[in-house]
């Protein structure tokens, strides 16, 4: 495996949303202790723990794989008006 560098700007944004995946399980995970019942407690920590499965693959994806055009989908390019004769 190798790190990829290029397009460094796009890999640190990404990143920056893996993190806060991750920040948000943690968070979920820490308050399924309080919730009203069993049942929602379990809800809140198993996704808690999604999110922070997710973090990882999407930080480890953004810095491992060399195109990134398939995984993050960038914005359509925008089109010329066409003009009127």
């Amino acid at each position: 495996m190798h790190i990829q560098t290029s397009r460094l700007g796009f890999r640190i944004c990404a990143t920056l949303l893996g993190i806060g995946y991750g920040i948000v399980g943690v968070y979920v995970i820490g308050q399924s202790s309080i919730a009203p019942s069993p049942e929602l407690s379990g809800r809140a920590f198993w996704m808690g723990v999604t999110f922070i499965i997710a973090s990882v693959v999407s930080i480890s994806v953004t810095w491992l794989v060399s195109d990134l055009s398939n995984i993050w989908c960038l914005p359509p390019r925008k089109t010329k008006p066409k003009r009127e004769k």
